[in-house]
């Protein structure tokens, strides 16, 4: 009977169907022993930031789980755009992960006209790393300013006297930088840095003014003495930090929060997705993370690729809201950004 009904066939239609049979059998095979060779996370800001050692702990820690090296390539600049090009231009097949801040995938629409990936449709979520309840806004010590209101008052003294240190337009740290400066009615300056390694050395070394970090990088910097603490972001005070008021005290935050996700390229084979996933909650599981994140002011975000992608998505009709009420206007990419080309 099958014989007959594979005889009824055209032969141009029964070769595609078993070429398809054989490519999906083939995909099977290579999923069920996945990974057979190293796998790398490119992280997309310059090494020493939070990105990079969020990366760094999950590579270690997935290594081990895994039976293959994990290593971490760093690709800074064009406000994560370099990063996340090459991940999405990467050949899906679970070899090549991009782990990195909401920037990427959340802020950089809103902010450019054109980008060199589609944030829609070149990813796939592996699934959620972290989330910062509170970030924080830092000065260098000569700054004759303890806290946010004194900040502002020295912007009105001498407009774009100030300068803050950003990671590149579109970053977290510009975002801020527009929110506070236009709610506030100030000038300052901002300047771009590759990331928040870069940013936080300039603003302890008095090369800037001001700058955003996170609580776990500025906070051994600030008791010895190397920075100011000057607001945290949010709405209410951070824990361990009950001196160091929030910018939502002042009505200064855009309530936009940060959090990190691992993302593959997309068409990455469903069985590959699932098994970094299990993984990838597994080391955010781990004594070890755990003890990373505690100290770092972090919260895990376990859970399904389906779970992280709701969570984006709300993150991305929330940051529009906020970019309207900035009055932030899409601009061109920035100059260091890849062009767009032919994805595999």
């Amino acid at each position: 009977m099958i014989e007959k009904t594979l005889r009824k066939v055209p032969c141009n239609i029964l070769t595609a169907l078993l070429l398809a049979a054989c490519m999906a059998q083939s995909a099977l095979a290579q999923t069920d022993t996945f990974p057979t060779k190293p796998i790398r996370i490119i992280a997309s800001t310059s090494p020493g930031g939070l990105t990079d050692l969020l990366a760094r702990n999950l590579a270690r820690l997935m290594s081990d789980s895994l039976s293959q090296q994990v290593v971490v390539e760093n690709r800074p600049g064009a406000g994560t755009l370099i990063g996340m090009t090459a991940c999405a231009r990467a050949i899906p097949d679970g070899y090549t992960l991009c782990l990195t801040d909401n920037q990427s995938l959340v802020f950089n629409p809103l902010l450019f006209n054109k980008l060199p990936y589609d944030p829609k449709g070149d990813f796939v979520a592996i699934g959620g790393v972290v989330r910062t309840p509170n970030d924080v806004i830092v000065a260098t010590p000569t700054l004759p300013a303890n806290n946010l209101a004194e900040v502002l008052a020295l912007a009105r003294a001498k407009p774009g006297a100030l300068s803050f240190a950003t990671w590149g337009p579109g970053s977290l740290p510009a975002i801020y930088y527009a929110w506070i400066t236009r709610q506030a009615g100030v000038q300052m300056t901002p300047v771009p840095y590759k990331g928040a390694g870069p940013s936080f050395l300039a603003v302890m070394t008095g090369e800037v003014n001001l700058a955003y970090s996170s609580l776990a990088i500025a906070k051994p910097a600030a008791e010895a003495g190397k920075v100011k603490l000057i607001a945290v972001t949010g709405n209410r005070r951070a824990v361990g930090f009950p001196n160091t008021a929030s910018l939502g005290e002042s009505n200064s935050d855009p309530n936009l929060g940060t959090f990190w996700g691992l993302y593959a390229p997309a068409k990455t084979p469903n069985a590959v997705v699932a098994r970094l996933n299990a993984e990838l909650n597994k080391a955010l599981s781990s004594p070890s993370f755990q003890g990373f994140a505690q100290q770092g002011f972090l919260e895990t975000i376990p859970g399904t690729p389906e779970q992280f992608t709701a969570t984006l998505t709300q993150a991305q009709a929330t940051s529009a809201r906020t970019f309207q009420t900035i009055g932030i206007q899409p601009t061109d990419a920035p100059a260091d950004a890849p062009q767009a080309a032919p994805r595999p």
